[in-house]
């Protein structure tokens, strides 16, 4: 019956490939081992949830009781700490380029004296934001230090001049902002840059993998044997192929769930099942795109360099470092041709903002369309499979 000969041509296919990871090391390394190390790597890089002791340096050319208590301040402050105090800005700059220090506090001559006989005064920070992340950082401990010892001398003076104390602080913020911060309020790297990071190495992993099992049987001339193997139907062949590969990430993407919420801490507010259905999708959708590379590059080498251009940079454009708004028009676009955008999207909706499952169903479905789009394509397959001018292309 044909629909026996369907299943054993599904069947066979998948036997056959199972048989093929078995005799080539590469696969398996890819499959299971490089992408848990991955995981455990950037459990180990962000095993600090928080940055602490950012080094700085000072240079205090005042000498005064005022520039000690400042240095102090700075020092006690739990991000940054006062690793070296330069003689003179020359070689406070020089250690910057050395990269020893984030940032330079600069404390001019005669500050206490001009504060004291009310003239103001002025410190300067100069800060390294070539580093964007510890750069900014260190630019908000610094100011933070700052303004709190200049609302102190603030109150001092006005409570020397005879306003109460209640008065007196009243009088410096006069206007205050009652913030309130609904996501991630301990600013944890685990939750959102380690948690984000892990997903882009598994699609990394799944689309090189799929270009690297398709584009095989082109380069190494068994599309044809492949074919026959799936009874000449290239659903079953494709299909039971990448099946194997489909059952095995889904395996890697239920552990890294499992190493992000329960090992990184990061919290479930939303739905787990959407999280694991959207986790399914993002593999199904590179595996997608792997079809599409290896049916417009036959030659495994151009395949292979076009997935590590799409996945490699793919962590750039989902919106995690950078925000979407901010983007140009070029920027948006290619980000939106990212599955890894509406997943990453997806996955801080239902973890840290424990929105709704209907906010979530517009990433799904984007996500479904990138693996219609490229299931579309495993028809037009088979010229590719029985013609040998796509075969033993390096």
């Amino acid at each position: 019956m044909p629909g026996n000969k369907g299943r054993s041509g599904f069947l066979a296919v998948f036997t056959r490939e199972l048989l093929r990871i078995r005799q080539h090391a590469r696969y398996p390394l890819a499959m299971f081992v490089f992408p848990l190390l991955s995981f455990i790597l950037i459990w180990g890089l962000f095993s600090e949830p928080y940055p602490h002791e950012l080094p700085v340096a000072v240079v205090d050319l005042d000498h005064s009781k005022l520039s000690r208590s400042l240095i102090r301040a700075v020092d006690t402050s739990p991000v940054i700490r006062v690793a070296f105090q330069a003689a003179d800005p020359v070689e406070a700059r020089n250690l910057m380029l050395e990269g020893a220090i984030y940032a330079w506090l600069h404390i001019p001559q005669s500050l206490e004296k001009d504060i004291l006989e009310g003239k103001g005064g002025e410190v300067i920070g100069f800060t390294n934001t070539q580093m964007l992340l510890p750069g900014s950082i260190v630019s908000s401990s610094l100011q933070a230090v700052v303004s709190t010892i200049s609302a102190g001398l603030n109150i001092r003076s006005r409570m020397q001049g005879g306003a109460m104390q209640e008065k007196a602080m009243s009088l410096l913020d006069p206007v205050k902002i009652d913030r309130h911060v609904l996501f991630n309020p301990q600013l944890n790297y685990m939750y959102f840059l380690s948690a984000a990071l892990c997903p882009t190495f598994l699609q990394i992993f799944v689309l090189m993998v799929t270009v690297m099992a398709l584009g095989s049987e082109f380069k190494n001339r068994t599309a044809e044997q492949w074919l026959k193997t799936a009874g000449g139907s290239v659903w079953w062949a494709v299909t039971g192929k990448l099946a194997v590969y489909f059952l095995c990430f889904s395996l890697v993407g239920l552990i890294m769930l499992t190493i992000i919420l329960l090992g990184f801490g990061v919290p479930l507010r939303g739905s787990g099942a959407v999280l694991i259905a959207g986790t399914i999708f993002l593999i199904l959708a590179y595996m997608a795109y792997g079809l599409i590379l290896v049916f417009i590059f036959p030659s495994l080498r151009v395949a292979l360099s076009a997935s590590s251009f799409l996945s490699g940079t793919a962590f750039a454009f989902a919106g995690i470092t950078f925000p979407l708004e901010g983007m140009p028009v070029l920027g948006k676009a290619w980000s939106s041709l990212l599955p890894l955008t509406h997943y990453l999207h997806l996955f801080q909706e239902q973890t840290l903002r424990q929105a709704p499952i209907s906010v979530s169903v517009p990433d799904l479905l984007i996500m479904l369309v990138f693996v219609g789009t490229g299931y579309c394509l495993i028809p037009l397959f088979k010229s590719h499979m029985t013609d040998s001018r796509y075969w033993g292309k390096a």
